[in-house]
């Protein structure tokens, strides 16, 4: 359970309904991301004005790619008994820092007993409210071939360019480069520049990153002119709503 926690100083009022996020990582780099973004949307004064947070970056969850593609252990129950986990220690909202987990959404997120946010329906929406209108989703190859991302796009009402298989397969280095260094090196980069070039001058206006290794794209998306909608930010302005937390920096301190 959670703990309860009051402020001691009269100056100071905790909303009682603000929730507690429960955040299931499967990556650590993507998972540190998310936290960063998600930290970085509260202007806050002091830390208490941050909300409470319960992270479990537990990288022994089975390979989502590896369940996929090869038929290996289905991570659903490990994903499921974390997002109890959660739950039991104070969560009020989950959610879980990879897209291609969210191939599986039904076996861990319908049934869960807090409500958890789905990432990709969540970046499809924050692409649409910008505008965009011919978009690229990146993603891993498992969510590729499942094409979650190019369904949702047109759905709702916007117009998807897939990549190719070379495309493809260059993003997938990328994201495994990223997983394991953090970051991609200059020749990998160099390759991403041309890429979203090619797709600029097919038309394409967004790009979405849908996958939690590759927020680091968006620099180079408004390098070349595209927008880029994160998928790690994406979620971590949803998860900052519904959990009840303002962006606003109303969090006072008394002895200002």
């Amino acid at each position: 359970m959670s703990p309860k926690i009051l402020p001691v100083h009269s100056g100071v009022e905790w909303p009682l309904s603000e929730g507690t996020l429960g955040v299931v990582g499967v990556a650590p780099w993507a998972t540190i991301e998310f936290c960063r973004v998600l930290y970085g949307g509260v202007r806050a004064s002091k830390d208490w004005c941050y909300p409470r947070v319960l992270i479990d970056i537990n990288t022994k969850i089975p390979s989502r790619g590896r369940h996929l593609q090869l038929g290996e252990t289905d991570p659903s129950a490990a994903i499921a008994a974390t997002i109890e986990e959660l739950a039991s220690q104070g969560a009020t909202l989950a959610v879980v820092v990879c897209n291609t987990a969210h191939i599986l959404f039904d076996g861990w997120g319908r049934s869960a007993s807090i409500p958890v946010l789905n990432i990709i329906d969540e970046t499809v929406s924050a692409a649409r409210s910008h505008g965009a209108r011919k978009v690229t989703p990146l993603v891993s190859t498992s969510l590729a071939k499942a094409d979650l991302y190019g369904s949702a796009v047109e759905s709702v009402g916007l117009e998807c360019t897939r990549l190719g298989s070379e495309d493809q397969e260059l993003v997938g280095e990328v994201i495994e480069q990223i997983k394991i260094e953090g970051q991609m090196d200059s020749i990998v980069t160099d390759r991403v520049r041309a890429l979203l070039e090619a797709l600029r001058l097919r038309g394409v206006d967004t790009v979405l990153g849908g996958c939690t290794e590759l927020s680091s794209l968006g620099v180079h998306c408004q390098d070349l002119g595209l927008e880029f909608v994160d998928s790690n930010a994406a979620l971590a302005r949803s998860a900052l709503a519904g959990i009840g937390v303002s962006t606003e920096g109303t969090c006072l301190d008394p002895s200002s």
